[in-house]
């Protein structure tokens, strides 16, 4: 089924429910977009070289050391 197909069937179902119902399917929602970016963050810190990377990077950062973002992003390639 496509996707303006299905976004038409969810309009047609949110238009008939109730506010309770609504709030519902908001949490729900928010649940589905959330847990993809939770997920992938957890595959990272499930990396024990990531992980301590991000344990050493936090321990500087809290240490005053360390550059920066903006400094940083300004030489990321887009």
């Amino acid at each position: 089924m496509s996707a303006q197909k299905l976004q038409q069937r969810l309009e047609a179902a949110i238009a008939q429910l109730p506010p309770d119902k609504l709030a519902l399917l908001v949490d729900f929602a928010e649940y589905l977009r959330d847990r993809e970016e939770w997920e992938a963050t957890w595959e990272l810190l499930s990396d024990p070289g990531m992980r301590k990377d991000v344990e050493e990077g936090r321990r500087q950062a809290s240490q005053g050391k360390g550059r920066p973002w903006r400094e940083v992003q300004k030489r990321v390639p887009r």
